[in-house]
């Protein structure tokens, strides 16, 4: 603040000395009557809300000087927007809020309300900014005054652009005339700089014979291209007239600025919920396209792809994905995109959106439901900590990062283990393979030769871990159960399988006359739809046997480390998570069940999280998904034959496969919430 009253006390003396250059400059005595003359003028409530400052206006004092007053209504209702805002307690954005008001609270203690004024453009941003400085307007005079002195209506700018949206054109007139604004709109032709220019050299607060410096109040984030090194107060450049910049949201984040409009139901322009994430005009801008919907197209039939709303973008750095610069325009013919043409009515575009439910409090540990299937609680989806909101809303980090990265289990089998008579040496092999192929280890469990402890242990690491390894128990004497062990914690039976029979056959240089001993009959016994999976360049090796997500592999050193070394540079490959979304919702869960019930049912290769905030009063409830890296054995799935008619599962689904299911699975979840329940 100190930049501030430097700057403020030198616009002052530099103006005092050098009044500024006006064709329409009066003198001291005819300009302390004119503006008594505006003072009583501004009790007419006829002054429109929306003035339009053309190029040559002849009267530029008289349009910016007259300030009518602020009506009640909309007075009482900023105040209580601003005791809402100050007591809210959302631990993702209270705290942003306050540093915002506290900003603009400076800036009218130094600059005063008739020299604070907002550039409001329709954009996401200004309409953050739009209500925070409402809000702290009408704090402003309740603290000097209230009611008894006069209340002017808070000032906006808008720049007239022959190529707006005529979506956003609308939503301005609508929260001007809501809100009861005083609109300052320059003619199109009129350039920002020049536009400001007006602005500065016109400023004649009332019962002042000369111009008063100006704080301008932008929605400028640290992310957007000008930001620069700009604080919360930053002097105009030198090639603009002098003001204040002020700026109250510079430090908040794309989630930030949807989770503020969402929370506190304030309405925003409709685009945004086809899929724009950042507004330009209409030559210069279209949907995020990270935010289409894969393989889905709208209804309308013309191809246009659907696209998710704004505040379900993940990558906020695709914040501007959907800006078409000049260099792009030139090499391409921009897509046909789903967007009302200039010229358009305001009555004939559709309503902009706004949000029902939330405000303030604390989070709490999400209490269990029995309203909601097990398996929406179940999978790799873990419910979200009391670290608080932005565990919920902020992007996901890279498939590099231990919080994305599958996770592996080793289940170590053998008595001789447990006895102390051999040393287990295949846990530090397998460690170090798999780290050398950034395969996170998470779990090393030893179990005795016991079909139950097996079977109980293998159970217990499906919900803890993505792929277990085991080591040990297999061949075909008495004491080898592993595979009978695996097949019985699938619930899948053991069946003759005719590929391995095949490949005993060829390892023992005999035809399919020849008898397979009871050994070898044993051995070629496995679970059903197993996968042999060959892993090595040299076809003399061994297959891995695979089921689901479980690899058994020999537990003689020499072998397994053969096996290893193949199946973590395997993993490395196989195991990117797929695109996890958190969906933030107003609603309790109590009023989803059937929706998510039904998303459950129809979209088997997706896990799905539900996890109730009993105690919050922002947001209730917190839906997860994520796609599953093998197909879901509760459902009958389809099946691929192989030459001798053996029934075979796909083993693992690739990244773009999970990826799908878990779009079509939003999508179509999206559109069965209750309306306006989601946050983020």
């Amino acid at each position: 603040c100190c930049d501030a009253f430097a700057f403020r006390f030198n616009f002052l003396l530099r103006r005092q000395r050098h009044p500024p250059p006006s064709t329409n400059l009066m003198s001291a005595s005819d300009t302390i009557a004119h503006v008594s003359s505006l003072e009583t003028d501004a009790t007419n409530s006829n002054i429109p809300n929306w003035r339009v400052l053309h190029k040559n206006e002849s009267d530029v004092d008289k349009i910016l000087s007259v300030r009518a007053p602020w009506s009640q209504r909309q007075y009482q209702d900023s105040l209580r927007l601003h005791d809402a805002l100050v007591a809210c307690s959302d631990s993702y954005v209270a705290p942003g809020t306050q540093e915002a008001l506290k900003c603009l609270d400076h800036a009218y203690r130094l600059y005063g309300p008739e020299s604070v004024v907002v550039s409001y453009n329709g954009g996401k941003d200004a309409v953050v900014i739009l209500h925070l400085l409402r809000a702290a307007h009408a704090h402003y005079h309740r603290q000097h005054g209230g009611t008894d002195a006069p209340i002017i209506r808070p000032r906006a700018i808008y720049f007239d652009h022959k190529d707006e949206f005529p979506e956003v054109l609308k939503l301005l007139h609508d929260t001007v005339q809501d809100y009861d604004l005083d609109m300052i709109c320059f003619e199109q032709g009129i350039g920002f700089s020049d536009g400001l220019e007006i602005l500065v050299n016109h400023n004649y607060p009332r019962g002042s014979t000369v111009t008063f410096p100006m704080a301008f109040v932008l929605g400028t984030r640290s992310s957007d291209p000008n930001a620069h090194s700009q604080g919360h107060f930053a002097p105009s450049s030198h090639y603009m007239p002098p003001f204040m910049r002020v700026n109250p949201i510079l430090e908040w984040t794309y989630g930030h600025v949807w989770h503020f409009l969402r929370l506190f139901q304030l309405p925003y322009c409709c685009l945004y919920d086809m899929g724009y994430t950042s507004l330009g005009t209409v030559k210069d801008t279209r949907p995020c396209p990270a935010l289409a919907v894969a393989g889905v197209r709208n209804t309308t039939g013309d191809g246009v792809p659907k696209y998710w709303p704004a505040y379900m973008l993940r990558d906020w750095d695709q914040e501007r994905a959907g800006r078409i610069t000049k260099k792009d325009s030139k090499k391409s013919k921009p897509e046909k995109q789903m967007v009302l043409q200039p010229g358009t009515t305001a009555s004939s575009v559709g309503q902009y959106s706004t949000l029902s439910n939330a405000v303030a409090s604390t989070i709490v540990d999400p209490a269990p439901s029995a309203t909601v299937p097990a398996s929406t609680r179940t999978g790799n989806a873990a419910p979200p900590s009391e670290q608080g909101i932005s565990d919920l809303v902020t992007p996901p980090m890279s498939f590099s990062s231990n919080d994305n990265q599958r996770t592996v289990g080793l289940l170590i089998i053998g008595n001789e283990i447990l006895k102390g008579l051999t040393a287990d040496t295949n846990t530090l092999t397998a460690a170090k393979a798999l780290w050398n192929n950034t395969v996170q280890l998470n779990r090393v469990v030893v179990v005795s030769d016991d079909q139950e402890e097996i079977v109980a242990e293998v159970r217990r690491l499906q919900e803890e871990v993505d792929v277990i390894i085991t080591s040990g128990g297999v061949g075909p004497t008495h004491d080898d159960v592993t595979i009978k062990s695996v097949a019985a914690a699938l619930d899948r039976k053991m069946v003759f399988n005719h590929d391995m029979a095949k490949l005993l056959r060829e390892k023992m240089n005999t035809n399919d006359t020849v008898e397979l001993t009871e050994a070898q009959r044993k051995m070629a016994t496995l679970p059903a739809n197993c996968t042999l999976r060959y892993l090595s360049d040299n076809e003399q090796d061994w297959p891995v046997l695979q089921c689901r997500n479980i690899f058994v592999l020999p537990g003689v050193p020499e072998f397994f480390e053969k096996k290893i070394q193949n199946l973590a540079s395997y993993l490395s490959t196989q195991l990117e998570r797929s695109a996890t979304y958190k969906v933030v919702l107003s609603v309790d869960e109590a009023s989803i069940v059937d929706a998510l019930n039904t998303a459950v049912e129809r979209h088997p290769h997706v896990t799905f999280g539900s996890y109730p905030f009993v105690s919050h009063p922002e947001f209730k409830t917190v839906v997860t998904l994520e796609g599953r890296m093998v197909q879901n054995s509760g459902r009958d799935v389809s099946f691929e034959e192989s030459a001798d008619g053996q029934e075979k599962r796909q083993a693992l689904f690739s990244k773009e496969q999970m990826d799908y299911h878990v779009q079509a699975a939003l999508n179509e979840l999206i559109g069965t919430l209750p309306e306006g329940s989601i946050l983020r």
